[in-house]
């Protein structure tokens, strides 16, 4: 079997992965069970760490890491460093922003992609200030609001190459691992889970429509639209439909109709 092809048991890691990440502690911004099954399926010596920054501002916003051995770490933007702005310097250079250059969020990209060999990666500005030592790294993009980047970053220094079965693995992982985080986020507000038709009952009531009409777009009866929004406000502790909207649509589920905000 070629490095293009998923191993034996591949598939089951990647189920057992999603399934402890949904189950488990939400962690601080993404289950830590999620960190490490991600280094189960793509082992790194560096780690692999879920990164959010604001590019506008040029800061990082929050980090959260596990290593192989088990260990975690969390830092939170505490203001402008001397590394940091080295970061920044080079980012619209580099691999780091490639998907915020291009809008592509979709494609998991890694450090072969771009170098072709170890000379032009050590010669890359950001790697020979920045990054000294790491040898690979691999993206996998999540949605995020305008001027934001989300992201899962892999890393290496062992100069072990990533290949086709790590980007593969990762690129069936990715539509998942936003839902996970959305999760993560629900349980984190307190917001209950609701049933698939409760989010759409949810979404069109939001988008200003009568619930004759979410009725009629849902091909259900007025009676049981009344009945999923006493629902609803019910899990939520509210005692409105607004601001049942307002407490739980940030974390609505993707592919919802009409489409909702993913601000946080």
């Amino acid at each position: 079997m070629g490095t293009g092809h998923l191993r034996e048991g591949d598939a089951d890691l990647l189920l057992a992965v999603i399934e402890a990440a949904r189950h488990g502690d939400p962690g601080p911004a993404v289950p830590w069970s999620l960190l490490h099954g991600l280094l189960r399926l793509v082992p790194c010596d560096l780690g692999v760490s879920y990164q959010a920054h604001d590019f506008r501002q040029r800061r990082r916003l929050f980090l959260q890491a596990a290593e192989e051995d088990g260990s975690g770490g969390v830092e939170a933007w505490s203001g402008p460093t001397e590394q940091e702005e080295r970061f920044w310097r080079f980012w619209w250079s580099s691999i780091c922003s490639w998907p915020q250059r291009t809008g592509d969020l979709r494609s998991v990209i890694h450090t072969g992609d771009f170098y072709g060999t170890d000379r032009a990666l050590r010669a890359d500005p950001m790697h020979a200030e920045v990054l000294r030592g790491v040898t690979g790294e691999l993206i996998v993009s999540l949605p995020a609001p305008p001027g934001e980047s989300r992201r899962l970053l892999f890393m290496r220094s062992d100069g072990t190459p990533f290949s086709e079965r790590d980007r593969q693995v990762l690129e069936l992982l990715r539509p998942h691992l936003y839902e996970v985080w959305l999760d993560a986020e629900r349980r984190r507000a307190g917001v209950p889970p609701l049933s698939p038709r409760e989010w759409e009952v949810l979404a069109l009531g939001a988008a200003g429509l009568s619930r004759a009409e979410i009725a009629a777009a849902l091909w259900i009866s007025v009676g049981t639209v009344r009945t999923h929004l006493e629902h609803i406000r019910t899990k939520l502790g509210v005692h409105s439909s607004a601001a049942a909207a307002a407490k739980a649509l940030p974390y609505a589920p993707t592919g919802l109709f009409p489409p909702v905000s993913r601000g946080r």
